[in-house]
């Protein structure tokens, strides 16, 4: 679905008033379509969100009507309800693992994201993912005993044990150019021993995860990001995690490692218009950009988001659901085109390349479990 710009800047405009604290109510209340806004918030997975900004308005003669609110407030009970499923089952995971296993698990994405939120039950939840201090192989075969048919993948094994789906990682993400990825990966296992230190408490009793630290988030998520955005696409719900990844504040000293890293594994230029989506979109003052915002990338990741919705779910130029490996890998290479000027690394050197590497590492991985 495309929106013009008037609508996308409504409903841009009243997602800022929902994640400032201090912001004043919007002047174009009065225009608002709140259906439409409910459907926007539907396809960018970001309803609990706009939900938060709907109690704000408690006073307000703009307010949606009662069987508006009514409908909102059932779609965030249900964000609620699978974010408290998704903290136990990520807690009892993680509890599993250490004590039958002897092996640590910190929670990516997800609710280590959700933590961060003023409202830990506001963000939706998708799946569980978990990166642990285990060798590849010894993951594998602790992941296929709780699952049998746990289905292996180049980057993590997917299980179905819990209520929640769990992917359990062999390395947290990945590059879709092979040398930029080699030195991704030598940047999280600098890193690894610390994500095993910070043991959080969860909400109302919940239990308790490890989650990571700011400083490998911030290269993590916005690998994600760049991941997910030439694969399928990226939504909302993953710029607002960013966004308040950013609000947490950093030194100086801390923003030149990151921005170092970014630069050494091809991901600044991406960074710079994510930045464009932090300041203009979501209102991040300056002083939390990690550099200074690329205004055309971040008008073509914009756009790209209001087309394709939460991971191009919606996306009406390109479908991944239900087909083949291989049927998928064009549409990818096809659609990737579109972004060879600014993206060579990407799109041309890379994932044309690292596609076939991918199948080759999961063919060694199934080899080697069998000898």
């Amino acid at each position: 679905m495309k929106y013009n710009s008037k609508e996308s800047s409504i409903f841009f405009e009243f997602l800022r008033f929902c994640i400032h604290d201090d912001a004043v109510e919007p002047v174009s209340l009065d225009s608002m379509d709140w259906d439409a806004l409910y459907d926007f918030g539907n396809r960018q997975a970001i309803l609990g969100v706009l939900y938060r900004g709907l109690m704000k308005l408690s006073k307000s003669n703009f307010r949606p009507d009662r069987l508006q609110i009514l409908k909102w407030y059932s779609g965030y009970s249900r964000i609620e309800k699978a974010n408290k499923q998704n903290y136990k089952d990520a807690s009892t995971l993680t509890e599993l693992l250490y004590n039958k296993y002897g092996v640590k698990g910190c929670v990516l994405k997800g609710q280590t994201n959700a933590l961060m939120y003023p409202d830990p039950y506001m963000r939706t939840s998708g799946d569980i993912d978990l990166w642990t201090d285990a060798k590849t192989l010894d993951i594998i075969r602790i992941s296929r005993e709780l699952d049998v048919h746990g289905e292996i993948g180049y980057h993590h094994i997917e299980l179905s044990y819990l209520k929640t789906p769990v992917e359990i990682h062999f390395f947290p993400s990945f590059m879709g150019n092979i040398w930029h990825e080699y030195k991704l990966r030598r940047f999280f296992n600098q890193c690894k021993a610390d994500q095993f230190k910070r043991f959080s408490v969860l909400p109302d009793n919940l239990g308790k995860i490890y989650t990571l630290t700011d400083s490998f988030n911030r290269v993590f998520q916005m690998s994600h990001l760049m991941h997910h955005f030439f694969f399928e696409g990226i939504g909302l719900r993953q710029m607002i995690d960013y966004y308040y990844l950013l609000c947490r504040n950093f030194t100086e000293k801390e923003r030149k490692e990151t921005v170092y890293v970014l630069k050494e594994t091809g991901m600044y230029k991406f960074a710079a218009g994510v930045m464009y989506i932090m300041k203009e979109v979501l209102g991040l003052s300056e002083n939390s950009l990690l550099m200074p915002p690329n205004v055309r990338i971040g008008k073509l990741l914009v756009s790209e988001i209001l087309q394709s919705g939460n991971f191009g779910f919606y996306d009406e130029r390109y479908s991944f659901a239900g087909k083949s490996v291989y049927t998928q890998y064009f549409i990818e290479m096809y659609r990737n085109l579109h972004f060879a000027l600014d993206f060579p690394s990407e799109t041309i050197l890379g994932r044309p390349i690292s596609r076939w590497w991918h199948m080759f590492y999961k063919a060694y991985l199934r080899y080697q479990l069998r000898h």
